[in-house]
């Protein structure tokens, strides 16, 4: 039996990227992004698995992120421990990546990929409770102990855990209420289903056979779709590696360059149709075996959403 290990959703709240690793998903599930999604523009979101249940949009992450970690403090405070709300990390751009690696012009002309933007608005990061940290009964109280720690089961034979005397765990159950983990993680996996059903679609091969032909026909040759990602992402280790800024920069126009000839070409295979034709599809099963989680969880999403935007 296979056990998600979250990567430590609940029990990385200090490091500031706990509800990330929360919310875009663990490995395991067997999803994968690409491209990147700007607030204003939502056109690759529009196939998302199970009408994007377990995605949120940056204003979403912030605000359920602060309420969040508001709640962790007023925990460690009833412990006797100091703990100092973190920030949440927001220079990650490529966050909001289509899972099928879906790129629409509009996005390639404003960020390409997201990578460069992204390296460039990295800042080292500053772990406000670097004082706090009060050894091991600073570190239990925050993540638990393996003696309280709860396994549910998931589809397809695996398991999630979390410890349930971790404060950042209870702030979770306390923002978005109790069965959150349960369902949040079922949705989770059964959408990388989706994805993998979907990727192994005949009507999505023709379209990417289409895109890459397009592709090649305008001098970029790709294997497939995580292509242009891979080489931008490996020209820019090697120009950031050489502290040369002009190099940078030199990568910023390749990747929009890249990006809007991959968009373009997306657009003129019919990818994004394909995928929603596909992905409807792929969901008919899940959305008849499941309709009651998926409805409990947009409940929980919705009522948390409102609190925290009136608590913030």
């Amino acid at each position: 039996m296979h056990v998600l290990t979250r990567a430590d959703a609940s029990m990385r709240v200090r490091t500031g990227v706990a509800l990330g690793a929360l919310f875009l998903g663990l490995g395991a599930a067997g999803c994968s992004s690409s491209g990147s999604t700007t607030p204003a523009d939502t056109g690759a979101q529009q196939a998302r698995p199970l009408d994007g249940v377990t995605y949120y949009d940056p204003a979403q992450r912030a605000l359920l992120h602060d309420a969040t970690e508001r709640r962790v403090a007023q925990c460690m405070r009833t412990r006797g421990f100091g703990y100092r709300p973190q920030p949440l990390a927001a220079s990650d751009h490529t966050a909001d990546g289509n899972p099928y690696g879906l790129l629409t012009p509009a996005q390639a002309r404003n960020d390409g990929f997201g990578l460069t933007s992204s390296a460039l608005d990295a800042r080292p990061f500053v772990d406000a409770n670097a004082a706090a940290d009060g050894g091991q009964a600073w570190k239990d109280a925050l993540d638990g102990t393996a003696a309280h720690r709860v396994y549910l089961a998931m589809p397809g034979g695996r398991q999630f855990f979390y410890n349930a005397d971790a404060c950042s765990t209870q702030a979770v159950a306390q923002v978005y209420g109790a069965d959150y983990y349960r369902l949040y993680e079922t949705m989770e996996v059964l959408a990388g289903q989706v994805v993998t059903t979907v990727q192994a679609d005949d009507g999505v091969h023709a379209a990417e056979s289409r895109w890459r032909s397009c592709m090649a026909a305008a001098g970029e040759r790709s294997a497939d779709l995580d292509a242009p990602l891979s080489a931008v992402t490996a020209q820019l280790h090697t120009a950031l590696a050489s502290g040369d800024r002009a190099r940078v920069h030199a990568v910023a126009g390749r990747e929009l360059s890249l990006a809007e000839t991959d968009a373009g070409c997306q657009e003129t295979s019919g990818l994004a149709a394909a995928v929603a034709t596909a992905q409807a599809r792929a969901e008919q099963p899940v959305r008849r075996s499941h309709a009651a989680d998926l409805a409990a969880l947009r409940a929980l999403q919705r009522t948390a959403l409102s609190s925290a935007a009136r608590t913030g």
